[in-house]
């Protein structure tokens, strides 16, 4: 989004209609991409969640904090271990999906009503699952654990916020202790990624 007047005192609603979007054209764009989103989450008779792409992003983020604490008394392995748990549930809706797909073709969703409801309230339930009650430590209010705003960082976002808190302050003190935090920030988020592969699997319903 970064254009020559962004948050400078000219990025205002005049050069917006004279210079940026003349007569709205892109913003109208936008409105009806994120329209068809909302209109495909609610049509749509499977939940359009892609979760093997929340596995590749989950690894990603944890090869970037393994970069950040080579050389720390840190290990990422439950981190690892909980995202393979996650990619076996995938792998398992995955081939549900397809089974619904082939019924499809032969025969309505309507005979198998039971089959898609579990199937969708485990895709929307999920993603709630990668939460937790407590919040991140010193910010109760963001309940994801996976995906949040920086302490460090008020306009970007992290991955792993809570590791990334963790390591933050552990290198600034560099104790024992504040690295003793930095693994229970990880053990945390992967006890999260393992619940949202039970919920997945079906393993809570």
């Amino acid at each position: 989004a970064e254009y020559a007047v962004y948050h400078s005192v000219y990025d205002d609603f005049t050069w917006m209609e004279k210079y940026g979007d003349p007569m709205f054209r892109r913003h109208v764009a936008v409105a009806s991409i994120w329209g068809l989103v909302a209109l495909g989450l609610s049509d749509e008779e499977i939940l359009p969640f892609n979760y093997s792409s929340y596995v590749t992003e989950l690894e990603n983020g944890a090869v970037d904090i393994n970069k950040r604490v080579l050389g720390m008394p840190v290990s990422l392995s439950p981190i690892h271990k909980s995202i393979k748990q996650l990619n076996r549930a995938v792998l398992k809706v995955d081939s549900e999906l397809q089974a619904l797909q082939t019924w499809k073709f032969w025969s309505p969703w309507r005979n198998n009503p039971l089959r898609v409801r579990d199937l969708n309230d485990r895709l929307m339930m999920t993603e709630r699952a990668f939460t937790e009650r407590e919040g991140l430590s010193g910010r109760p209010w963001y309940k994801h654990m996976i995906y949040g705003p920086s302490l460090y960082n008020d306009y970007g976002a992290e991955a792993y916020p809570g590791v990334d808190d963790a390591i933050q302050t552990a290198k600034k003190a560099n104790t024992s202790e504040s690295w003793q935090s930095v693994q229970h920030e990880i053990h945390r988020v992967a006890r999260v990624i393992s619940q949202s592969a039970s919920v997945l699997s079906g393993g809570f319903s």
